[in-house]
C-alpha cells in the first residue's frame, strides 16, 4: 500500500484509508444520510425519503471494483473505528478541462460528524493524492444552492470556474456549478 493512501488527521481518533469493495455498505449508508440531510430543501423530499442503502451499496460495490488499478481512488474516514465519511475521485468527466486535471466525484460526511475536520481531511487526502501524481488542477461539481458546501470548498481554496450544468432529479431542475482548485482559467 502506498503510504499516502492512509493518514491520520485531527488526532489519532480519525483515520483516512483507501476504500475497498468491503466498504460499499458503509459508503452507501454515508451517502444516503448525507443526501437526506445536506439536500433537504434543495431536492424533492419524496426523492430523498426514497433513497435506498441497498441500491447505493450495489452501485458502490461496482464503482469500487473498477478501482482495481487505482485510477478511481476512494478513501474512507473512520472516527474511533466507525465510518463517518468518504471521498471518491478520478480523471475529469468534462471535455473542457485538460486531461491532467483530476475530479472529486463525491465527498460526504455523516451529519453528526460535520464541522469535525472529517471533510477537510478527506479533501486534503484526495487532492494530495492527485497532486503527487502530477495533477496541478482539480475540479468538482456542487449544487449551486448548497451554500454550506460552497462555503466549505471556498474556505479550502476552491473557486467557481464558470462551469454550470443542469440536473433533473425527480422532476426538479437543479443547477450545479464547477469549482476548481489550482489555476482558475483552463490550462492550454
Amino acid at each position: 500500500m502506498d503510504p499516502r493512501d492512509e493518514s491520520l488527521a485531527e488526532g489519532a481518533a480519525l483515520r483516512i484509508r483507501r476504500a475497498g469493495i468491503p466498504d460499499a455498505r458503509a459508503i452507501a449508508e454515508i451517502v444516503v444520510a448525507g443526501w437526506q440531510s445536506a439536500y433537504r430543501g434543495l431536492m424533492p423530499d419524496g426523492f430523498l425519503d426514497s433513497l435506498s442503502v441497498a441500491g447505493r451499496e450495489t452501485a458502490w460495490r461496482e464503482m469500487l471494483a473498477r478501482d482495481s488499478e487505482g485510477g478511481l481512488p476512494a478513501w474512507l474516514a473512520q472516527r474511533d473505528g466507525r465510518p463517518v465519511g468518504f471521498v471518491s475521485s478520478g480523471r475529469p468527466r468534462d471535455d473542457d478541462v485538460p486531461l491532467s486535471t483530476a475530479e472529486v466525484y463525491a465527498i460526504y460526511v455523516l451529519p453528526e460528524a460535520w464541522r469535525g475536520g472529517v471533510g477537510r481531511a478527506l479533501l486534503e487526502t484526495a487532492t494530495g493524492h492527485w497532486r503527487a501524481r502530477g495533477s496541478g488542477t482539480l475540479v468538482l461539481w456542487v449544487l449551486e444552492d448548497n451554500d454550506r458546501a460552497r462555503r466549505f470548498y471556498e474556505a479550502m481554496g476552491w473557486q467557481p470556474d464558470g462551469g454550470r450544468q443542469v440536473l433533473e432529479i425527480a422532476g426538479a431542475k437543479l443547477y450545479e456549478i464547477r469549482y476548481r482548485l489550482g489555476p482558475i482559467h483552463p490550462e492550454g
